[in-house]
């Protein structure tokens, strides 16, 4: 009794922890999009978005991953063997970090000609897009080598460390 207890008061403090982050996130969200709209303009700004929209393309390739690898750490944390614990987390950290390095060369490769050659982009814009472009690449590389982390603390149920990482970041 004490245990399902405990549980419940977990699962309630992890719900109410994401609510509010993804609450905090969406607001922070609004606000930066307009702030972004203003500063750039529109022409500018759909060139930010359809750039950078790399990034969010790939959010579903990031969220399959973590899954995937989040149930795997999950399962060793079951078994309660340490040393399959770290052999999982080290084998994810390695795949993903040539999952990454393919994205970047993919992305430096086939991604950077489709810009110069097939993407309607103005002439005086053109540098602007390419390092937007670079950006939304490192950016997706670094957001799939976080992968095996994220699974990591979601495998521990640890949903503080999210809903507290982007207060953080604001300071």
């Amino acid at each position: 009794m004490f245990e399902t207890s405990l549980t419940n008061k977990r699962i309630a403090k992890n719900t109410l922890l994401l609510y509010f982050r993804m609450i905090f996130m969406m607001l922070v969200s609004l606000y930066t999009s307009r702030v972004i709209l203003e500063a750039l303009g529109v022409e500018d700004f759909g060139v930010y978005n359809v750039v950078g929209g790399v990034v969010s393309m790939f959010g579903f390739l990031n969220s399959a991953m973590s899954s995937s690898t989040q149930r795997y750490i999950t399962f060793e944390l079951g078994r309660r063997v340490m040393s399959e614990q770290q052999k999982v987390f080290t084998t994810s950290v390695q795949i993903h970090m040539f999952i990454a390095l393919i994205v970047v060369l993919l992305g430096e490769t086939v991604g950077l000609w489709f810009l110069e050659n097939k993407m309607v982009i103005d002439q005086s814009r053109h540098s602007a897009a390419f390092w937007v472009f670079q950006c939304s690449v490192l950016t997706m590389a670094v957001s799939i080598i976080s992968v095996p982390y994220n699974a990591t603390i979601i495998a521990h149920e640890k949903m503080s460390a999210f809903a507290t990482s982007p207060l953080l970041k604001l300071y």
